[in-house]
């Protein structure tokens, strides 16, 4: 299992609709062959910065088959259009712990 952390921020005044593209959008990604599960975060004392953290069963899962498959464009058609700037993606893996 690995967990896929993205950094996101919204434009001026968009936080509240990149919000709901995002909401929509996980119902996208939950149907993707390797997915987990993921919890979605909007900042506190930046309320248009948003952090996403999604399980995969790994990291092909993720870039081959999400990425590369029928389901990423229709993810990213409900709140690209609302972003500040490109998403900062990053993969992790535990190494202690649960």
């Amino acid at each position: 299992m690995i967990v896929e952390v993205v950094h996101l921020h919204a434009k001026t005044d968009e936080a509240d609709a990149l919000e709901a593209g995002l909401t929509a959008a996980r119902n996208v990604i939950s149907q993707s062959p390797g997915y987990l599960d993921s919890t979605f975060h909007r900042g506190i004392e930046e309320p248009d910065a948003f952090l996403l953290t999604i399980r995969w069963t790994d990291v092909d899962a993720h870039m081959a088959g999400f990425r590369e498959g029928p389901l990423f464009a229709e993810w990213r058609s409900h709140f690209a259009h609302h972003l500040a700037s490109p998403p900062k993606m990053s993969h992790f893996m535990a190494f202690a712990g649960n």
